[in-house]
């Protein structure tokens, strides 16, 4: 599946991203409906329920089907593949809780299936650790009953399971009194967790 998650991305012409696809003259309503959603992909990679809502506000039933075939032929829509992304962009940029990320990609219409598929094997220890570094680093110098306090409200905004939570804060509280042998001077440079109410694991956009 060909994505662009960042912001603003424009594909190369190596992507064959066709920005300026063979029309049809006599199919207008789909040649429109085509470049609506050819547009809507530019900006990063969709659901199909995504670029269907979109199409739908627009275009009939019919036409808005023979685009999303159009687009899961070229695998231009790749509901597993666009999981996955989601899935590895939260452990990377902005970590969540399994439970969290399964809600995100259900509110995008991704059948059940295919985001337990692309959830299977997700580290929950890993990512609230990830998560939590930075808060814990400005707490340092705090007592346990603050530390304590203040991460787990960090971490049950992220989604994180209770048990995942408390292992996490002792771990952590462990390595400020400890630091590990390999650990970084500076603990922020490990993980920079993003806008807490910011949804889009790609960031924001001006979709135009």
């Amino acid at each position: 599946m060909k994505t662009f998650p960042d912001q603003g991305h424009q594909p190369s012409k190596s992507e064959e991203f066709p920005q300026k696809p063979l029309d049809n003259p006599a199919d207008k309503p789909f040649n429109q409906a085509r470049t609506a959603a050819l547009r809507f992909l530019s900006h990063r990679s969709r659901s199909e329920a995504e670029v269907r809502r979109r199409l739908g506000t627009a275009h009939t039933g019919e036409v808005v089907d023979r685009v999303v075939g159009w687009l899961k032929d070229r695998r231009y829509l790749d509901d597993e593949a666009f999981a996955g992304e989601w899935r590895r962009q939260r452990e990377i940029r902005r970590p969540r809780g399994a439970g969290m990320i399964r809600q995100e990609l259900s509110r995008l219409g991704v059948d059940r299936e295919v985001v337990e598929a692309a959830l299977e094997g997700f580290d929950s220890a890993e990512s609230a650790y990830l998560a939590a570094q930075k808060p814990a680093a400005r707490l340092q110098n705090a007592d346990h009953a603050r530390f304590k306090q203040r991460l787990w409200g960090h971490l049950q905004r992220r989604g994180f399971e209770p048990e995942v939570i408390g292992k996490t804060i002792q771990r952590l509280w462990d390595e400020l009194a400890d630091p590990p042998a390999d650990a970084l001077t500076d603990p922020l440079d490990r993980h920079v967790d993003a806008d807490p109410h910011e949804e889009q694991p790609y960031g924001s956009e001006s979709e135009g």
